[in-house]
């Protein structure tokens, strides 16, 4: 019995040695998969074939079934999965084991190829590596349609990619079939804006972008954007597997991608608004107000507020008089609550025209700002002071001057107050000769120009006294001094462009890398050398826009009259040290000159 115990002891540590004892193995890595998956699934059977034909589809059964080598999931396929030409209702793509099942919820049309286009919409279960991009195609007909193009389509003003945008060709020619009919033939643009229309018949077609917002493949003017071709576009290339324009390039193949062939360039635009009516208005604060229109150069023939005599109501329009702003000049309690009466020029629903109409409507109290006081108590929150802001910068105070902008307009506005001189390296102080003026489109904004050279070196000074400037609350300026010296850094350099051919209006403008900043803007008309000067290493873009009705702002196209929006494009510069011809390499203390002939790049 002693003897049983005993042994029963000793296996007993042994095993506990052994669970506790230190591993050969590396016990803190734990067991290797082996490589990681980077191999996209493959598509190994598909019911129909690809372009197969007389394929028969009945409405909400199981139509085509793609079976893959493995399992896959989708990915946001009401995003990535488009059907050409569209039906009014998407199709639905589900998974049925390694299978990706493609159910029609419309009745196709007879005698036409159809392409679905699986955008990035395909994955693997495992590692999400993307089934290359895809279109597969069918015919309900005796033959699939071979003929496509391409095409590129950007933001009109950015001149950046546009993606996911929809691309729509008719062959009906009445101006509401992109309104009211499906197309005969779609594709979406890809995230560098490019597009393929595959498998189209021979023909002539017109040829439209949307933003398809709702999806619907209709172009609704309220809400999206659209691009067009001025003619119809005559589709006659065979497709063949050769065709870079149909190759799938891998993402990281940039040369690839880029150099692929566009039969098409499309801009895209907001078209104005053309229904007229009051869309908002709003108390600003006890002394503002503003009335937003729908769609700009508004005719008001008449505006009453009651309580306040019209002579102390100043009104001032934005640039596309689709805003009116309203001040009230008058030092007597207002109301919380005004009643306007406004007669202008609305559209009439039924007749579809330009209607004088009285309105009347009520403004709301304006929303108060509160701040905590020294006790932490919530008070609302008053200006005792006049409200500006200034702004000048060393770097453009030679083109730009300095700008000075009031939160309302002035009562009192004496500018012979203001002070501006210079500090030269030896701290003498000299008075400087200049101008100062009112903004044409701002009544509270003025713009003090120097009228003498500027000097390297040296310190300019603005003053605003203490307490000149009163603005219509009754209220004074606080004083103001701001110091400004031109950039003294050697590293800096110049662009310098001699503008030629000049035969209208352009403004010109000096653009960052991401085409996010505007870093000089000039307005051009005639030939001229425009000078950028103190610029940092760095990539650049000129950015150029043919201001045909010479108002500074970019006008907008039109669908139904046709019209193109005004033609913005980027300089294209050769010989440059980037591999992208748009931009242009600022090295350090450098001046570079570069001519640009207007009329050659916007004939």
């Amino acid at each position: 019995m002693r003897k049983e115990r005993y042994i029963a002891t000793v296996v007993f540590i042994v095993l506990v040695a052994a669970l506790f004892a230190p591993s050969c193995a590396n016990t803190t890595t734990p067991p290797s998969g082996g490589p990681k998956d980077t191999i996209p699934p493959s598509m190994v059977e598909s019911e129909p074939a690809p372009n197969a034909t007389m394929v028969s589809v009945v409405p909400k059964k199981n139509n085509i079934i793609l079976t893959f080598d493995e399992f896959v999931v989708l990915k946001e396929p009401q995003n990535n999965f488009y059907l050409s030409p569209p039906l009014k209702k998407r199709i639905q793509p589900k998974i049925k084991g390694k299978s990706v099942v493609i159910t029609f919820e419309d009745t196709l049309q007879a005698n036409t190829t159809y392409s679905i286009d699986f955008g990035a919409g395909i994955a693997d279960n495992n590692e999400g590596n993307l089934f290359p991009r895809m279109t597969y195609a069918f015919s309900t007909g005796e033959h699939v349609d071979s003929i496509y193009t391409s095409g590129t389509v950007v933001d009109a003003a950015t001149m950046f990619p546009k993606e996911k945008i929809t691309i729509l060709f008719h062959t009906d020619p009445s101006d509401s079939a992109i309104f009211n009919l499906l197309p005969v033939a779609a594709a979406k643009s890809d995230k560098w804006g490019y597009f393929t229309v595959r498998n189209i018949k021979p023909g002539a077609y017109r040829v439209f972008a949307i933003e398809d917002l709702n999806n619907n493949n209709k172009y609704d003017p309220a809400e999206e954007t659209v691009a067009f071709l001025d003619t119809l576009f005559v589709a006659n290339s065979v497709m063949r597997a050769d065709r870079p324009e149909l190759i799938t390039y891998e993402e990281k193949d940039t040369a690839g991608i880029m150099s692929r062939p566009s039969a098409i360039h499309l801009s895209l635009f907001k078209e104005m608004a053309t229904q007229q009516f009051i869309k908002e208005n709003k108390r600003l604060s006890k002394r503002s107000a503003y009335i937003k229109f729908n769609a700009p150069y508004v005719k008001i023939d008449t505006l009453l507020i009651e309580g306040i005599p019209d002579d102390k109501v100043i009104r001032e329009f934005n640039v596309m008089e689709d805003s009116l702003s309203l001040w009230f000049n008058i030092q007597e309690e207002i109301k919380d609550t005004l009643n306007f009466r406004i007669k202008y020029h609305k559209t009439n629903d039924s007749l579809k025209t330009l209607v004088p109409t009285w309105e009347e409507f009520k403004m709301m109290p304006y929303t108060k700002k509160f701040e905590k006081n020294r006790y932490g108590k919530n008070v609302e929150k008053i200006d005792t002071v006049a409200r500006y802001k200034v702004t000048a910068s060393g770097e453009t105070i030679e083109q730009d001057g300095i700008t000075i902008e009031f939160d309302y307009p002035l009562l009192k506005a004496p500018l012979d107050t203001i002070q501006y001189y210079h500090i030269t390296a030896k701290q003498q102080i000299q008075p400087e000769k200049f101008t100062i003026t009112q903004d044409t489109a701002n009544i509270r904004k003025y713009h003090l120009k120097q009228e003498g050279e500027f000097m390297a070196g040296y310190e300019y000074v603005f003053k605003i006294p203490h307490r000149v400037f009163y603005d219509i609350n009754g209220l004074p300026c606080d004083s103001l001094v701001s110091k400004i010296k031109l950039p003294s850094d050697d590293k800096l350099s110049t662009l310098v462009l001699d503008m030629t051919g000049v035969d209208g209006h352009y403004i010109v403008e000096l653009i960052s890398e991401k085409r996010d900043k505007i870093l000089r803007s000039f307005r051009v008309d005639s030939d001229c050398k425009l000078t950028f000067p103190y610029l940092r290493k760095n990539k650049y873009s000129i950015r150029i826009t043919e201001d045909k009705n010479n108002n500074g702002i970019l006008d907008t196209g039109s669908v139904l009259e046709k019209r193109q929006p005004e033609k913005v494009l980027l300089y294209k510069f050769l010989n440059t040290s980037t591999d992208k011809d748009y931009l242009i390499d600022i090295p350090e203390r450098m001046e570079i000159e570069q001519t640009i002939d207007i009329g050659k790049i916007f004939k």
